[in-house]
């Protein structure tokens, strides 16, 4: 009996054996998928972070590219108005040495054609002890200036400077900036593409098997919108709907609401401010307008003539040269005045100092010979103009001063100078204003006046000027014939400037809502830090599917197929009903997310000049950087993060900053 009960006994310990040994089993089937799902996970993780960071590098390289090009073409506006200002010189100087041979013709009624007065007066003065040998010497000084004159009227006339600096020069530097902003769109696009891709490539690069399509559908076109709304619309539309770029920034734009003339004012603010400045350590500084020239430099006279060219230095006058506004720009006489190159301050709606917006480009030389003051007691003066003369009777413009404003004494003031303007103005629309010497049919032009007299071939205009008080009325009265140079503003269509070019501009104002949904943006408002000040980021949502999990693709990794029970990685049994233990992923995704795996990753392209945290992003100097962000801190930009943090469970809900965290 003994023995049978011992022998019943026996095996009892084997089956408890064979459930533990399963159990153990279990568990180290359970230990293999867990590490291996850690494992992928982390790789997923690695693979999300280095495609948002390559689409962010990619945006911060075309946003560096946009500061170097708008850089240049600033470059290019400052270098038109260097040629502009030498071509204004070189036609101020046909005129000033014009009127300069005026005034010895006018002292010196003796020399050439005589008339009224100088016709009695003559022949007694040619013989006075002196005076006579002296007149004879000036007339002859007189000739031969007028021989130099005439030489170099005909070579202004031969060479045509005016067509060719106009036409050509001047405006290729324009069609350098079209062919940048071209090369700009052309960065652009190819940022937009690594964006809607969400770098697929780098991806894929890391993990051969994770699902790359669904990264595209779902953050591509997340990123496409946040990379499209830090471009500015108005200055040269967005990557996902470019601009023309041989059409200008609208040139009539010019109310403050106007985010096209917010765009042109940064341009035409940089460009007039970057000019060549004085530099202490090389020499005194020169006082007054960094524009000023004097008369005698590079003026083509000769050693025999250094009195002259000392007169001439003597002689007040003034040059400068900038970008202006839209129908600020008055190249023509008008109730309010003509010249607004040097206006100081910005009233509402109305860019004319700093915030002068490009729309039009304008030089002048400007000067005034008198000799003694305009009044002697009672009678007029014929040799010398106040300010309310009327041009064509003086020599250079007088008008300083003139206006309402005296604060703005060249306002008035428009001889000489040269008027490049869009066609949208009132005047000049067909090619600008220039005003230089007008000679017997030429140039052609509205606004071309012959000059009369015996010198009209010189471009000098005899006008008959009444020294009398009472006037010159009835053949009563006496008039003193004074020559000057027929300076008249004609619009010669050799200076049509079309206005700023289109070019990158970032975008400060403020979106509503976070992408895909938006609303128009505020030019008032600026971008706030929770939406990152319009500085776009970079998402990646990354999918890996549990087949996926196996690696097939690259087998060498790391796989958990021989781990796996059977192909739908499950194993089923009953302990008082059935359960299932699932070792391939789980069989469901969390809300809409889909099964499997799946990893979200930010990168933020910002801008950070070192040292100034505090300066706006622009697209004009080369500090934007790519970096990894925060996914929590990011919300408010990406429709992604509001998904995740709905399906939380409630406990989590209430801390979502501890869980997520990547």
């Amino acid at each position: 009996m003994a023995k049978r009960r011992g022998g019943h006994a026996r095996g009892q310990v084997l089956v408890l054996a064979s459930l533990v040994l399963f159990v153990l089993c279990l568990a180290v089937l359970a230990v293999v998928n867990l590490g291996h799902q850690v494992t992928e996970r982390v790789r997923l993780l690695n693979s999300a972070d280095a495609a948002a960071y390559s689409v962010s590098a990619m945006e911060a390289r075309a946003f560096n590219f946009y500061a170097f090009a708008n850089r240049t073409h600033v470059s290019h506006y400052v270098s038109a108005m260097a040629w502009q200002s030498h071509l204004s010189f070189i036609y101020f100087t046909e005129a000033f040495l014009t009127d300069f041979y005026g005034v010895m013709k006018s002292l010196d009624g003796c020399a050439g054609q005589r008339r009224g007065f100088w016709l009695a007066a003559c022949p007694v003065l040619e013989n006075v002890p002196y005076l006579g040998p002296a007149l004879r010497v000036l007339g002859m000084v007189i000739q031969v200036y007028r021989g130099i004159l005439a030489a170099y009227q005909r070579s202004l006339r031969v060479l045509d400077p005016d067509s060719t600096i106009g036409r050509q020069i001047i405006p290729a530097h324009r069609q350098l900036n079209q062919a940048l902003t071209v090369v700009s769109d052309a960065v652009m696009v190819t940022a937009l593409k690594e964006a809607q891709e969400a770098a697929k490539s780098v991806a894929q690069e890391n993990d051969k098997d994770v699902d790359v399509a669904y990264s595209q559908a779902v953050s591509g076109a997340l990123n496409a919108c946040l990379f499209d709304r830090a471009h500015s619309r108005e200055s040269n539309g967005s990557p996902l709907a470019p601009a023309d770029p041989f059409q200008p920034i609208q040139p009539s734009a010019v109310h403050e609401s106007s985010k096209e003339s917010r765009a042109k004012r940064v341009m035409g603010a940089l460009s007039n401010a970057t000019r060549f400045a004085c530099d202490a350590d090389r020499g005194p500084c020169t006082r007054g307008f960094v524009t000023a020239r004097k008369l005698g430099d590079g003026l083509p006279l000769p050693a025999a003539l250094a009195p002259i060219r000392k007169l001439m230095e003597a002689v007040p006058h003034w040059g400068q040269t900038r970008l202006l506004s839209y129908e600020l720009a008055k190249g023509f006489d008008d109730r309010e005045d003509g010249n607004l190159i040097r206006h100081w301050k910005d009233p509402p709606n109305a860019p004319q100092a700093m915030m002068a917006q490009g729309d039009n480009l304008g030089a002048d030389d400007l000067y005034f010979i008198k000799l003694g003051p305009a009044s002697l007691g009672p009678f007029h003066n014929p040799f010398a103009c106040n300010s309310g003369t009327h041009y064509s009777q003086c020599w250079g413009d007088p008008r300083q001063g003139a206006g309402d404003d005296r604060t703005l004494p060249f306002r008035a003031m428009l001889k000489t100078s040269v008027w490049a303007m869009n066609a949208s103005e009132r005047n000049g629309r067909a090619g600008g204003v220039h005003w230089r010497v007008s000679y017997v049919g030429w140039p052609p032009g509205r606004g071309q006046v012959d000059p009369k007299g015996p010198e009209a071939r010189l471009g000098l205009h005899r006008s008959s000027v009444c020294v009398t008080p009472a006037g010159c009325v009835g053949g009563f009265g006496v008039s003193v014939d004074v020559y000057v140079a027929n300076v008249r503003p004609i619009e010669d269509g050799n200076h049509l400037w079309e206005g700023i070019v289109p070019f990158m501009h970032f975008e400060p104002g403020d979106f509503a809502e976070a992408c895909p949904s938006l609303r128009s943006p505020s030019p008032f408002t600026a971008a706030t830090r929770s939406r990152e000040f319009n500085q776009p980021s970079a998402w990646v949502l990354l999918n890996k599917s549990p087949r996926a999990l196996r690696n097939a693709s690259e087998p060498t990794v790391g796989t958990n197929a021989p781990a796996l029970l059977n192909e739908q990685g499950s194993v089923s049994f009953e302990l008082g009903g059935r359960s299932t233990l699932q070792l391939d992923g789980s069989p469901a995704g969390a809300g809409r997310l889909p099964p499997g795996l799946n990893a979200i990753a930010r990168a933020q392209t910002y801008y950070h000049r070192p040292g100034n945290w505090a300066e706006q992003p622009n697209f004009f100097n080369p500090y934007w950087r790519p970096r990894l962000a925060s996914v929590f801190q990011g919300r408010e930009t990406s429709p992604l993060v509001a998904e995740l943090l709905r399906v939380l469970p409630p406990a989590a809900a209430r801390q979502p900053e501890k869980f997520v965290t990547h």
